[in-house]
């Protein structure tokens, strides 16, 4: 966790509270702006250390109080964007969406030098078509849209953790924030809904108890994740919390809000209706888990999480706690992915950013919905 300047690119912070949280996003939009600008008329060019354009960038910003930010993009993507008469640092999470409005892709991007991306970038955009909506956010562009209104849509961060809020006192009374994220990429909080957590989860925990599996203290809750740079929609995830430490069990199906032509504040509203429903049928996924065998769960396991995309050490390690702890004893699909589940936890431990720990939430997802007797059957495994 980085909580250094808020303009740096690898700025990041955790927040306990609730209203900590929301006034630290009326900060950010007040030192945010959206412009929209001729997509022809952007331009790009790259301040590496030790170079003319780089000192040159450098002095003027420090007259203007900004060279720490200037030095900030020269440790990151050595790029500056300049249009309407003006120069703009790029922040790194604003690369993905600039890549995408000059129509340009493929590894190769990431190995050419800063000189040739910008002559790239700007060949592209010299023949680039509309407008551009741009976000600049704490004196760096932080990401460069489509300008049409159909090709995004701005949905207010403050507000939006506002209305989830407001919906959660008025229809999941009891609530409780449980913590929340901000990064340049994106931003998330999470609540734990303790006042209906009986009436949730009540054929749930009636399948654990007549199974006789693993009692573990669930809560549900709800983690609601959005960006402003590409990186994710305004989405809702229905979640488990697990015992005293919250680990997170994500349970898939997601309520996903794009920032596409529609997309309003009226529109995420009817979205968080569907709340209560998605629990439903997520929980009844993971009934249906409790319900597929599994005879070789070693073997099943590592072959689940090469296939799902797990990273690989992190795939290994569960599966030597999961040999320490169960060994060959044949178990259920559920039993399997509760275990998969900690990769999300040892990330956290490790400090992966809010955005790597999303990623790997939603690999781990990906179990519930796979057929797990293509992956059970004995043998060597190769990775």
């Amino acid at each position: 966790m980085n909580e250094g300047r808020v303009f740096q690119d690898s700025f990041a912070r955790d927040f306990q509270g609730m209203s900590e949280f929301m006034s630290f996003l009326g900060e950010r939009d007040n030192n945010s702006n959206w412009l929209v600008t001729p997509s022809k008329g952007i331009k790009f060019h790259p301040i590496e250390k030790g170079t003319t354009e780089g000192d040159i960038y450098l002095k003027l910003f420090e007259m203007a109080g900004e060279g720490e930010v200037v030095e900030d993009t020269m440790e990151n993507t050595r790029l500056m964007m300049a249009f309407g008469g003006k120069d703009f640092p790029v922040r790194s999470c604003a690369v993905k969406t600039i890549l995408e409005r000059a129509r340009i892709s493929g590894n190769a991007l990431n190995k050419v030098s800063c000189s040739a991306l910008t002559e790239i970038l700007n060949y592209c955009m010299d023949v680039a078509s509309g407008e551009s909506l741009v976000k600049v956010a704490d004196s760096k562009i932080s990401a460069v849209h489509g300008g049409d209104p159909k090709d995004y849509a701005i949905l207010n961060m403050k507000e939006l953790f506002q209305k989830v809020s407001e919906f959660l006192a008025s229809e999941y009374p009891g609530n409780t924030f449980v913590t929340a994220h901000f990064d340049h990429a994106m931003s998330m909080a999470i609540w734990s809904l303790d006042g209906q957590a009986d009436q949730i989860m009540d054929a749930y925990r009636k399948e654990i108890i007549t199974r006789g599996l693993k009692r573990m203290e669930f809560t549900p809750a709800l983690k609601f994740i959005t960006s402003d740079v590409g990186m994710s929609g305004a989405n809702l995830y229905p979640i488990l919390l697990a015992g005293s430490q919250r680990r997170i069990v994500p349970l898939g199906m997601p309520i996903k809000t794009l920032h596409k032509s529609g997309a309003n504040m009226d529109y995420f509203e009817e979205q968080l209706k569907m709340v209560y429903s998605r629990f439903q049928m997520a929980l009844d996924n993971q009934i249906k888990l409790m319900d597929v065998e599994i005879r070789h769960p070693c073997e099943t396991l590592i072959r689940v999480l090469k296939r799902i995309g797990a990273p690989k050490a992190a795939s290994y390690d569960i599966l030597d706690q999961f040999k320490g702890i169960n060994g060959p004893t044949p178990c259920s699909a559920y039993e399997l992915f509760m275990y998969m589940s900690e990769i999300i936890f040892n990330a956290q431990a490790e400090g992966a950013s809010g955005q790597r720990i999303t990623q790997i939430e939603d690999i781990v997802a990906k179990a519930i919905s796979i057929n797990w007797h293509d992956y059970d059957h004995s043998g060597d495994f190769t990775w």
